[in-house]
């Protein structure tokens, strides 16, 4: 979203400013055009792993400045690929951040001009992703907190190809794209940074080549968003809902995502992709209290914590005692709440257009452009 009005400009640059400080960014960013001239949304990265080191490294032939706040008489550290210069370690302790013989409040890297660059973020052992984005690492009682600031389009396209197949139908992909979208304008949901990079928020994957399905939907739908009483919507979505989409009372939920209270209804729709292709799951998990209760999501999230995703991937669902346990048995996956992403691409491969797809899922709402 591109901001000329000189009022909004300086109420933007202000509201970066604080997120900049607070992960303890040098100043000198804020100079940059890249910082003001793009909407950025900054995601708290690969916290899941509660890492206690890090390694950067540049992405192909990329050029990275590291810098190391609040250590003026040290240069920045450069990261182009070369021998001695292909990769940093970062390491917590406690509160500060080490990288060699350095320790430092925080660390940046960014382009030389301050922008945004491909670079690579890897959990010793465990993970790696690459991100087209700037980088900020604070540490916090003995683990790294990794921020990633990338332009919205960016971000919408990183998350897409997280959550759909890059075969699926072009008519879907369009409309994947502009339910992210929405959500990433309706709203942060965290304080010191806008979204975090697990289910809570949306998943984020590397960013899809330029020639990818991915990034063409991407562009097809630039600008558009979800709207509901003229304001931007958090919407929601799920995998397989089962044949039926429910309403936020249907799973026990006053509100989902990062709208206000008075936010869309999420109307329980029919999915008739769903009702043509039912598909069953079952598992055991081994507890003698009470059985898991379907229509509860937020008890669902919490006993899937336990006993893991794949035990109760879906809200839809029967328990039988079986032995010392439960035997769950269901039909849907996720929470059923907003659009179905196996009903859009059955719509769109039918021949629905995103349009469709989008009022079908969410009635009462309006496709708007953003400024």
């Amino acid at each position: 979203m591109r901001i000329t009005d000189s009022a909004a400009t300086r109420g933007k640059m202000r509201r970066t400013l604080r997120g900049w400080l607070w992960l303890g960014l040098p100043l000198l960013l804020l100079a940059s055009p890249h910082a003001t001239a793009q909407q950025e949304i900054r995601f708290d990265v690969l916290g899941l792993f509660h890492p206690r080191e890090l390694i950067l490294q540049p992405e192909g032939s990329q050029v990275l400045l590291v810098a190391a706040q609040g250590d003026a008489g040290n240069p920045a550290l450069v990261l182009n690929g070369e021998p001695g210069h292909r990769q940093i370690v970062f390491r917590a302790e406690g509160d500060r951040v080490v990288a060699g013989d350095r320790s430092a409040s925080s660390w940046t890297a960014a382009a030389r001009d301050n922008g945004a660059v491909a670079f690579r973020l890897t959990v010793p052992g465990k993970f790696h992703r690459v991100y087209c984005a700037r980088l900020a690492i604070q540490a916090r009682k003995g683990q790294l907190l990794a921020v990633v600031a990338m332009d919205r389009e960016t971000a919408v396209a990183s998350i897409v190809a997280a959550e759909m197949a890059e075969s699926s139908p072009m008519e879907a992909l369009k409309a994947q794209a502009v339910v992210t979208r929405s959500f990433l304008t309706a709203g942060s949901r965290h304080l010191n940074f806008d979204f975090c990079d697990t289910t809570h928020c949306q998943f984020l994957k590397s960013p899809p080549p330029l020639t990818s399905r991915v990034t063409s939907a991407v562009q097809a739908t630039q600008r558009l968003i979800l709207a509901y009483r003229g304001k931007p919507l958090a919407a929601m979505y799920s995998s397989r809902c089962g044949g039926q989409t429910h309403s936020l009372r249907d799973v026990g939920l006053r509100e989902l995502g990062n709208a206000p209270g008075d936010a869309y209804p999420y109307y329980s729709v029919r999915c008739q992709w769903c009702r043509r292709h039912p598909a069953t799951w079952q598992s055991k998990i081994g507890s003698s209290g009470q059985p898991p209760k379907p229509g509860d999501e937020r008890r669902r999230i919490a006993e899937a914590r336990q006993w893991g995703w794949s035990a109760i991937p879906g809200s839809d669902f029967t328990a039988t005692a079986d032995g010392a346990g439960w035997l769950l048995e269901g039909h849907s996956a996720g929470h059923g709440v907003g659009m179905c992403q196996m009903g859009a691409a059955g719509m769109a491969a039918a021949g629905a257009g995103f349009r469709e797809i989008l009022s079908h899922y969410y009635p009462n709402t309006e496709l708007i452009t953003q400024p």
